[in-house]
């Protein structure tokens, strides 16, 4: 391959000089916990068939991401007893179909808002006259949605305006989540810090990615700097993220033909295990919903 002009992304790349990342905003400060109904998270499905998150604080409720159909959304809700109709906001990380199939059909039905950046909005094709409001959003610019605060952070992928979130609930607890990241960026970590809940990708093992059926530049793609985060880029950037009241670690958008559940417990659970972090880890599948997450 490297004889037909292909750089191989397993051997030492060519000396680069990447753009630098932009400034950050500044960081919001977390607001102290207050005692409350708890923080919990229910994953419908993660992959590259589907991937939708609800979150829940009491009576208060929203959905990242709708990559499933509105029927199939509605479904799998109901395995864990959501009411379609109490969701009060559709939030995207980006206009990927997986992460965005059944945004325009659940918002129109349900009549609730989508939050998208202008990227996403316009990758995605959302039109305004078929439901009710898209609120665009902006990378550093927090906004409350339903009494949670909601703050997007850019993240590299190959989207239009891709972004991560956390999502704070009325009592202070903390979500992160980076759905489809190429690699660690200084922006995306500063912000998924002081977290109770970390929803991170673990897309890929190098090694079943090298030697698996992905034509060669598709392999590129997925292990590239705008692709997906591998297990082991994960593993390496956990400590940076273990904060004292770090809960839950959720494995998320497993590749079916380059990963294995087993390949990605193991790699998080030993970083866990070195720092000593007492956080407990939770995979995401396919086919089916996590049990309810809570803090």
């Amino acid at each position: 391959m490297e004889a037909a002009g292909q750089q191989s992304f397993f051997a030492p790349a060519p000396l680069e000089f990447p753009a630098p990342e932009p400034a950050p905003p500044p960081l919001r400060v977390p607001a102290p916990v207050q005692a409350g109904p708890p923080l919990r998270v229910g994953i419908l499905g993660s992959g590259s068939g589907g991937n939708a998150v609800v979150v829940e604080s009491g009576d208060r409720r929203i959905l990242i991401d709708a990559g499933f159909s509105c029927r199939e959304l509605a479904r799998r809700m109901a395995l864990l007893d959501v009411d379609p109709k109490s969701i009060a906001a559709v939030v995207l990380t980006h206009e990927h179909q997986d992460h965005c199939r059944g945004v325009d059909g659940f918002a129109k039905r349900y009549k609730v808002p989508v939050l998208a950046t202008a990227g996403t909005r316009e990758g995605a094709g959302l039109r305004e006259d078929r439901f009710r409001s898209t609120v665009l959003i902006r990378s550093g610019e927090p906004r409350e949605v339903a009494g949670f605060v909601i703050e997007p952070f850019l993240i590299p992928h190959d989207a239009a305006e891709p972004v991560g979130f956390v999502v704070e609930d009325p009592c202070g607890r903390r979500l992160g989540l980076v759905a489809d990241v190429g690699c660690r960026t200084s922006l995306a970590w500063g912000r998924l810090r002081d977290l109770d809940v970390l929803v991170l990708e673990t897309n890929h093992d190098l090694d079943m990615l090298r030697n698996g059926p992905y034509p060669w530049s598709l392999k590129q793609r997925v292990a590239g700097r705008h692709g997906h985060l591998s297990n082991r880029e994960a593993a390496e950037g956990l400590p940076e993220l273990m904060g004292g009241r770090l809960s839950w670690v959720v494995l998320y958008h497993l590749s079916r033909t380059n990963n294995l559940p087993a390949l990605a417990a193991a790699a998080i659970g030993e970083a866990l295990d070195r720092e000593g972090c007492p956080a407990r880890l939770a995979v995401t599948e396919q086919d089916h919903p996590t049990p309810w997450l809570e803090v």
